[in-house]
């Protein structure tokens, strides 16, 4: 028997509500778009494989709760928590459709984005702490080649985070956290990464051809190993990468 809370987000004629709080609702596979939530609190729901396009949330807290495999296309999420800090954990977008969603100013941290699609993705003042974008699909294919990249992930704290195996080219990522993230086998390509604390914690096969650094703390990054080819940086940064080559550095004589 569905409580009334329930009730009210399952009845089609009711498209927006405040002050609730939903509690281990199964939402399965079933399909309400453009819902509006404010103030409200989420607990224990089951999103997996619905069809939320348009989904607007505002002032809402959101712990453990599953939209693997659901359509979040076109969603807009502001000053929300996704993160239980009692739990330690996040909430689960594995497979989930994210394309063109948005992100002000809420807590992501350790949720779960792996194959997601997020081509087009805003976070902006966000906090990302140990999230989990492996293999995050934030790309679309024009034609056999042509591939475009496109996500507005700024001042938003990474740390830890996991971008293995994603194409981030062109996207910008100015003024975020990027220390200790792993990078394996992620490609930067002309990303913006200007005003960024850069500091990859693992980077194998990491590409930063002519990626923008300006104004980025670089000190933590070894680039010996990484193809560095047309990188842009500030005069100010040039002696923290000819140190990474052996090079000592020592000021001009008046």
């Amino acid at each position: 028997m569905e409580s009334d809370n329930e009730a009210i987000f399952l009845d089609p004629a009711i498209t927006s509500t405040s002050d609730q709080t939903f509690t281990n609702l199964d939402f399965q596979g079933r399909t309400k778009k453009d819902l509006t939530f404010t103030n409200c609190t989420l607990l224990n729901c089951n999103f997996g494989g619905s069809d939320l396009g348009g989904l607007h949330l505002k002032n809402c807290k959101v712990f453990n709760c599953n939209f693997g495999s659901a359509n979040l296309q076109d969603s807009w999420f502001s000053s929300c928590t996704f993160y239980d800090k009692e739990q330690l954990s996040g909430c689960q977008f594995k497979l989930a459709d994210l394309r063109r969603a948005e992100f002000y100013e809420c807590d992501i941290s350790s949720s779960t984005f792996n194959r997601a699609q997020v081509f087009q993705l805003t976070l902006d003042h966000c906090r990302a702490v140990e999230a989990d974008f492996n293999m995050a699909n934030f790309h679309i294919a024009i034609s056999r080649k042509m591939v475009i990249s496109a996500a507005q992930l700024t001042n938003t704290d990474f740390r830890y985070a996991d971008f293995s195996s994603t194409n981030l080219s062109k996207c910008n990522l100015s003024h975020s956290k990027l220390l200790s993230v792993i990078l394996t086998m992620t490609n930067l390509d002309e990303a913006d990464l200007t005003n960024t604390e850069f500091s990859p914690l693992h980077h194998t096969g990491l590409s930063v051809t002519n990626t923008d650094f300006r104004n980025a703390d670089i000190n933590g990054v070894d680039f010996r190993k990484i193809d560095a080819t047309g990188i842009k940086i500030l005069e100010w940064q040039q002696s923290a990468l000819l140190e990474n080559f052996g090079f000592v550095v020592y000021p001009d004589y008046s």
